[in-house]
């Protein structure tokens, strides 16, 4: 499957409701806007909520084309038809995930180092989410990962690499230009002022990296 990790929205409730905005609304005003990739997390639900939640959500990324991918959560991408799960380094193994979903799923793994990078990428990962590079109030456990271990990273892999962690539209532009294929955001977007402003933005910035690297 031929993923766009440009603009890569993970849905948060949390965040939505901070700023009054229902969140299914929400979520399509990104797609509308060209979010490329959205990934389903909601740590507090039981997979039979997040199944629930995730055939609501599908049906909303169906509707404009977009891939839908769910956080750590493999029996629930298998029950909706996900295009795939992000994992982290602590949950479902990679290897479990590929038996389960099938050798045509996007599987996402975190990684914070070196290491993990060279072992998800053994282990037959598809991308990789690497963070967190910048402060974010949406994981306040995350250890913040420097810009030169990130470039280092991006270069010692050939699968794609996605910047996470407390990335708006300053720093957008400054993690593509390390070499990233997208950033994964949540209060960027889904807590902007504007959040089709938000995504255009970040999407202009995004072209305007790519046309340099041809």
């Amino acid at each position: 499957m031929n993923i766009d990790y440009s603009v890569y929205l993970v849905t948060n409730r949390e965040v939505c409701e901070a700023r009054g905005r229902d969140f299914y609304e929400a979520v399509e005003e990104a797609l509308k806007a060209g979010v490329t990739l959205v990934q389903m997390r909601e740590k507090q639900m039981t997979t039979e909520e997040r199944i629930a939640e995730g055939k609501k959500l599908k049906a909303l990324c169906d509707r404009y084309g977009v891939p839908l991918l769910v956080d750590d959560d493999v029996t629930c991408a298998k029950a909706i038809g996900a295009a795939g799960v992000h994992l982290g380094q602590s949950d479902e193994a990679l290897q479990e995930g590929r038996r389960e979903l099938g050798k045509n799923a996007v599987i996402g793994i975190s990684a914070h180092n070196l290491q993990e990078a060279a072992e998800a990428e053994a282990g037959g990962a598809d991308y990789l989410g690497v963070g967190a590079l910048y402060p974010t109030d949406t994981k306040k456990d995350a250890t913040d990962l420097s810009l030169d271990l990130f470039r280092k990273i991006i270069r010692s892999v050939s699968i794609p690499v996605v910047g996470i962690g407390g990335i708006g539209p300053r720093e957008y532009g400054t993690v593509i230009g390390c070499g990233a294929h997208g950033c994964a955001m949540i209060s960027s977007i889904l807590g902007a002022g504007n959040i089709a402003d938000a995504v255009r933005n970040m999407k202009a910035q995004y072209e305007v990296h790519a046309r340099k690297r041809e």
